[in-house]
């Protein structure tokens, strides 16, 4: 970074700052009040909330793409070598996912489209089943505050409902559980910090051949794939630290967030309401998606509808290890939908951004 770029970015972050400053209180309340993804939804809805006062704040563009970078290379490193040796057991598992994702969004779409007349980028971008720190990345990129907001608030209500509504699930059929949080463990040395700026630098390299060839969500796409590669076949260990990953998620839920301004209350409660309706329709797909995989392959229906359910990955794995439910094989269905959205979503905007 020359001279010249620090300083834009320093201009950046003091323009940023108020917003910045409410997006780490709304991430540390949502931590409190256990809200899922409690630092990206937490620093959404404290600048949504004040949305609506006459306190101004903004957030610069500027400041998103080495957060898409960031956010790209933590979904990657969400693989791990175990995945080779288990993935030729769960194709057809793997294929009922993707089957899943396609039949959520058509269904989903079709709703959106003629009940509530949505435009059809809207309507799609609304609808895919997952991976919503992605989808609020590509959003972002799209320069309309209209398509921020109906898509945002409905990916979020989703990730609300079906995180809250889970664990009650498995507190009916298992009893309680100690829900606690896992993390990797890093040894903070010379390779550890050698390994992070090797993965950060080539991942940017790669980024500029994606852009190259005016692919969207150029950053996004570059960090996820380069890091999946690495950390998959074990060529790096090194992860970045909870401190930074929930720096990263204040920063992309800043941006997020005060996209929302001008937002009528009316147009919130509506846009919710409708969240929950879209959120019941995951659902009830996933469940049907999970029963057949339990008829067909024996797969136990609980585990199966815990890797359908389009929650957030995080999420979704502590769950299944705090009930002993084969996180890997959750994991690795979460990703795959997540890896199926990533690369869906260039075609998607290009398509229908018109």
């Amino acid at each position: 970074m020359n001279i010249q770029s620090f300083s834009n970015f320093l201009r950046s972050l003091k323009k940023s700052y108020k917003a910045i400053i409410l997006g780490f209180i709304g991430g540390y309340i949502g931590t409190i009040i256990h809200l899922p993804l409690p630092w990206l939804l937490g620093s959404i809805l404290i600048n949504l909330i004040v949305s609506f006062t006459k306190f101004e704040i903004q957030f610069s563009s500027k400041l998103l793409n080495p957060i898409f970078l960031i956010i790209g290379i933590i979904l990657g490193g969400a693989l791990n070598v175990t995945l080779l040796y288990n993935i030729h057991l769960w194709v057809f598992s793997s294929i009922m996912m993707i089957l899943c994702v396609i039949v959520s969004t058509i269904v989903v779409t079709f709703y959106f489209i003629k009940v509530l007349k949505y435009p059809k980028l809207i309507s799609i971008l609304s609808s895919l089943p997952g991976g919503f720190a992605t989808i609020s990345a590509a959003v972002l990129e799209l320069k309309d505050n209209h398509i921020h907001q109906k898509v945002l608030l409905s990916q979020a209500t989703r990730v609300i409902f079906i995180v809250s509504l889970l664990p009650i699930i498995y507190f009916y059929e298992k009893g309680a559980a100690n829900l606690e949080g896992f993390n990797f463990q890093n040894i903070y040395n010379v390779r550890y910090f050698y390994e992070i700026l090797f993965i950060i630098g080539l991942s940017f390299i790669f980024s500029k051949v994606l852009k190259k060839f005016k692919i969207p969500s150029a950053m996004l796409l570059s960090g996820m794939f380069i890091s999946g590669l690495f950390y998959t076949f074990e060529i790096i260990d090194a992860r970045f630290p909870d401190l930074f990953i929930n720096i990263s998620f204040v920063f992309l839920g800043t941006a997020l967030g005060s996209r929302l301004n001008g937002l009528r209350l009316k147009d919130l409660i509506n846009i919710i309401l409708n969240g929950i309706v879209v959120t019941a329709l995951l659902v009830l797909i996933s469940i049907i998606f999970a029963y057949i995989l339990s008829i067909t392959n024996g797969f136990d229906f609980l585990t199966a509808f815990l890797s359908f359910a389009p929650g957030g990955i995080h999420e979704m794995v502590v769950i299944a290890i705090a009930y002993n439910t084969d996180p890997i094989f959750v994991s690795y269905h979460h990703f795959l939908r997540i890896f199926v959205i990533v690369f869906a979503l260039p075609f998607i905007i290009k398509k229908f951004n018109n």
